[in-house]
């Protein structure tokens, strides 16, 4: 690296300068550097737009959908819903969602949205899960519930004809499905072959009698009651039922009546884009619709009726009898509904020209098997939570990558934290979920807000509220501008992984989180769960990990189920591919002794084409069907393929082209086939993967994400594993400026590059066949190396602090003093002032300072550094904006803007609203500056945030 350029290239920064640089022409890019510097719609964010209590105000509507245009969203999901809190019922209650009054505002925000070019979609119900007043009680969600009483045969008996009671008291809409004789046993253990079961038709409208045989019986009234449970949280004026999700007439039925109305608020011209269905939240129970019966006995080639007493508290003689049969219970349970409600609103939104957004994985009271029903919709969504256990993201990731999906969607950022931490915060949970495979955040959530709300004003009682009253909402283009281009990026290619899990055929299932939030400690309030640091137990719902790989630094994988090795999976070239180009090394099975017949069946066909697998040597089947032949059948394929090995002694089998493991970790399986990590983070302990990736490959481009979730900066050595003949550059998705003059090197298998990255920084590195080796004209920093804190020309920097004589102005209706004088950078609440201890707001910091001709000569460059800022900045320099500081180090290029003699810095500081609220939580007898249905999340001993300018700040000189 020449003089010159090491001298310019000292500073990382995370803004674009082109407000504070001359207009320069840029050369002709590629279409991908075009896409990346001014991301397309479709990559840039969504949010959930609460519609609370279905109020609203049209103008502020409007209003709003031009601020998300503005600010650089995609679009927004409508969501009509009530709030889950308002002690004092300051929210106005609005028109039945979709009535009359309700089509008229989706009318108007079509036609807003359409004409600024945003995307807009729809939930599926007011409130989650689907359903609403159109449903009949036919349609509503079913139970399997029963009654007993004692009889001694041989008798006649009438059984008993009363509904029976569930969990919330009497059943209502009950039909007896049969009658069961069980021989009675106080532990209530029986075999099947011993129940009598009896049709529960009537005779000439009479109850029809049954003859019970000698001996002791407990007769089970079987019922199909209808569960009565409606909608959650629906806005005041809307309720109605919960569908039968398990129903395809259900599902029908409630989408002809729910996009009916919709078509009066729509034209060909103005549809919404999507419909979102929101997690699965129905009442946990033994689910059941009317056609289950005869889809089992189809299914799995049984009755099940004599093992329906192991749904209502009796035990199977033999227990593993027992755990195959509740497990097809389970699948067929899960089967249903994704084939008759996911699947089949896939199928009815592509008639309409729309796309289905579902979150169908284990958040919720999940039933499912969760990659097949994310994969059921055109957009998989997880969700990820600010300092909660709550990530389910890989997941969604997973099911798009198997199923050949493009885009990843989340519901980010969800949470409890009311107005405490804003996108620095926030960008540091959206990296670690973009290493997870997230490319479309929607932001939970985007309250509407009518003028009589106040500020911060009405929200959902979850969320980080992301809207036009946030404080920061002025400065927010830069934080979408960000999750927009690395969005894009991500999207690029294919997802690059070595290892597939398969995680069994249980339902409901899950796909534990690669990372979650590292704020996530056990002494903060709510819910922190004893399992979490249980290495064996997902930490987000505490169940046992299906498949457990071990720790794989270096290495990412997919999940994977029965669906899509048995209809998608192939082996090529001794590795396992999908339709979409996707390519694994390696299949890793559960750690258990029953297997899919049907994967088993594949398995033995992919490892003979050359397939390698780790797994134990099965032993019996994981299903009643055909059993018992079927667990032989299991015990014929495993011999063949399993051969000699054991797990002890002897640790492969070759068998076809293809290698069986069993006994060996992944990790050393990996090894014994020389498969290197992808990345090797070198230099710094990193068992927290607080330096994480992700990998997408084009034809002619390896794309790594590298992310820095810690609050310290690192010096880095990462070894990846790429053609050597390939040349990386940088590129920076907070600016969209990109480096092409990098220092590498030839490492371990592929190419070694040095790296400092600054606290919660992210870069991309790009290795192409070919680069132009120029660096991007408004670049005036070093994306590789960042700030030298020590240059080695002693003489290169020169700084000159500006930590004192600060003039700060604050807004007087929100509390604050006109002014203030300060000789020192220190948090507001550390004043005296309560009108500065409590303000939330924006401030202006302001002073002068003198620079003589020499520092500002044509061969220096100039830039102002701040230790820290609470929350965002945006700056200025003799009047002229310089952009917005969100991120360390906190540094701005200045140069263009400074003159010998006297200049003006200005610095407009915004912080949260927490502050605010709590002084008028504290100070309750008098006059309170905001208006919330969320204060009652405030108390007086709620802690006030660090806000302003903090520390130490300097204008530090540069010779180029």
């Amino acid at each position: 690296m020449d003089v010159i350029l090491s001298l310019l290239l000292v500073l990382s920064i995370n803004f674009s300068f082109s407000a504070c640089s001359p207009t320069e022409e840029k050369p002709d890019s590629l279409l991908m550097e075009e896409g990346f510097l001014n991301p397309p719609n479709e990559s840039r964010p969504l949010a959930l737009w609460t519609w609370m209590n279905g109020h609203i105000d049209t103008v502020k509507l409007l209003y709003e959908l031009e601020e998300m245009k503005d600010k650089g969203f995609r679009g927004a999901i409508i969501w009509d819903i009530g709030s889950l809190m308002d002690p004092d019922d300051i929210i106005p209650d609005g028109p039945a969602f979709l009535g009359p009054e309700s089509l008229n505002y989706l009318s108007l925000a079509l036609d807003k949205s359409h004409s600024l070019g945003l995307d807009l979609g729809i939930s599926s119900a007011s409130s989650w899960n689907s359903g609403g007043e159109w449903v009949d009680i036919a349609d509503g969600s079913k139970e399997l519930l029963s009654t007993a009483e004692q009889a001694t045969g041989p008798a006649t008996i009438k059984p008993a004809t009363e509904n029976p009671e569930s969990a919330r008291g009497r059943a209502e809409n009950c039909e007896k499905l049969f009658v069961m004789a069980v021989p009675q046993n106080p532990d209530k253990i029986y075999s099947p072959e011993e129940v009598i079961v009896f049709p529960a038709s009537e005779k000439d409208g009479k109850l029809a009698e049954i003859q019970l045989p000698p001996g002791s019986w407990e007769l089970l009234s079987i019922f199909s009651c209808n569960t009565m449970q409606h909608l959650v949280v629906p806005s005041p004026n809307s309720t109605g039922l919960i569908i039968d999700h398990l129903s395809q007439q259900a599902t029908e039925n409630h989408f002809e009546a729910l996009l009916s109305r919709i078509d009066q608020a729509s034209t060909p011209e103005k549809q919404f884009k999507f419909i979102f269905i929101d997690s699965y939240e129905v009442w946990q129970m033994m689910d059941w619709t009317p056609n289950f019966l005869a889809e089992f006995e189809n299914r799995y080639a049984y009755d099940p009726r004599p093992y329906i007493p192991l749904l209502q508290g009796f035990d199977h003689s033999d227990s593993l009898i027992q755990v195959r049969f509740e497990s097809d219970y389970r699948r067929l349970v899960s089967d249903l509904l994704i084939e008759n409600h996911y699947a089949q609103t896939v199928e009815i939104a592509e008639q309409r020209g729309m796309q289905m957004i579902t979150e169908a994985g284990h958040g919720g009271h999940p039933r499912v098997e969760p990659l097949k029903a994310l994969g059921h919709s055109h957009i998989p969504m997880g969700e990820f939570w600010n300092r909660q256990r709550h990530w389910v993201t890989k997941e969604a990731a997973s099911a798009a990558h198997i199923y050949g999906k493009k885009v990843v969607a989340a519901e980010s950022l969800t949470g409890w934290n009311h107005w405490q931490h804003g996108p620095t915060d926030f960008k540091r949970l959206i990296d670690i979920a973009f290493c997870e495979g997230l490319n479309q955040v929607v932001f939970h959530t985007f309250s509407h807000n009518p003028e009589i709300a106040g500020k911060p004003g009405f929200v959902y009682h979850a969320g980080e509220h992301i809207n036009v009253n946030a404080t920061w909402w002025e400065m927010a283009r830069p934080f979408m501008d960000y999750i927009a281009r690395s969005s894009y990026m991500l999207r690029q290619g294919n997802y690059v992984a070595d290892v597939l899990l398969y995680y069994g055929d249980e339902a409901p299932n899950l796909v534990p989180p690669k990372r979650m939030d590292p704020n996530y400690t056990p002494d903060m309030p709510g819910l922190f769960p004893d399992y979490f640091y249980d290495e064996s137990k997902c930490p987000h719902c505490g169940r046992p990990k299906p498949v457990n790989p071990g720790k794989l630094p270096g290495y990412e994988y997919d999940y994977i189920n029965e669906d899509v090795i048995t209809s998608r999976l192939e082996t090529e070239n001794g590795a396992l591919v999908l339709p979409e180009g996707q390519v694994y090394k390696l299949l890793v099975l559960p750690d258990r002794r029953d297997i899919s017949m049907k994967v088993l069946q594949r398995l033995e066909q992919l490892i003979f084409n050359g397939a390698i697998v780790i797994g134990r040597k099965p032993e019996s089947a994981s299903s009643l069907k055909g059993y018992p032949e079927s667990d032989k059948e299991v015990k014929k394929i495993a011999d063949q393929i399993w051969g000699k090995s054991d797990g002890e002694k002897v640790f492969s089998n070759k068998y076809g082209r293809g290698t069986i493991y069993w006994g060996k970790s992944v990790r050393e399986v990996l090894d014994e086939l020389t498969i290197p990590p992808d990345i090797e983070v070198m230099g710094i302990d990193n068992q927290d993967l607080h330096i994480d990736f992700v990998h997408r490959q084009t034809k002619s481009e390896d794309i790594y994400f590298i992310s820095n979730s810690s609050e310290r900066k690192e010096k880095i050595s990462i070894n990846f594993r790429v053609d050597e003949n390939r040349i990386p550059e940088i590129w920076d998705p907070a600016s969209g400026l990109i480096q092409r003059k990098v220092s590498f090197s030839k490492g371990k298998d592929g190419l070694m590059l040095e790296m400092i990255m600054d606290p919660l920084s992210s870069r991309f590195v790009v290795f192409r066949e070919n680069t132009s080796g120029i660096n991007d004209a408004s670049l005036h920093t070093d994306l590789q190396f960042g700030f030298q804190e020590e240059p080695e020309a002693n003489d290169s920097v020169e700084t000159m602090d500006i930590s004192t004589q600060w003039t700060i102005a604050f807004n007087p209706e929100w509390g604050g003093p006109e002014s203030i004088q300060t000789d020192s950078l220190t948090s507001w609440t550390e004043s005296e002032r309560e009108g500065v201890q409590f303000y939330s707001g924006t401030a202006s910091y302001s002073r002068e300072f003198t620079l003589n001709e020499e520092m500002v000569s044509p061969k220096k460059e100039a830039f102002i550094t701040f230790e820290d800022i609470q929350e965002m900045a945006r700056v200025f320099v003799n009047g002229n904006d310089c952009g917005i500081v969100w991120l360390p180090p906190y540094t701005t290029r200045i140069t263009p803007f400074l003159k010998a003699g006297k200049n003006t810095i200005t610095f407009n500081v915004v912080n949260t609203w927490n502050n605010r609220i709590v002084g008028d939580v504290r100070n309750a007898d008098k006059l309170s500056y905001t208006r919330t249905n969320a204060n009652i999340k405030f108390t007086e001993d709620s802690p006030l945030l660090p806000s302003g300018l903090m520390g130490k700040s300097q204008i530090k000189f540069i010779n180029k």
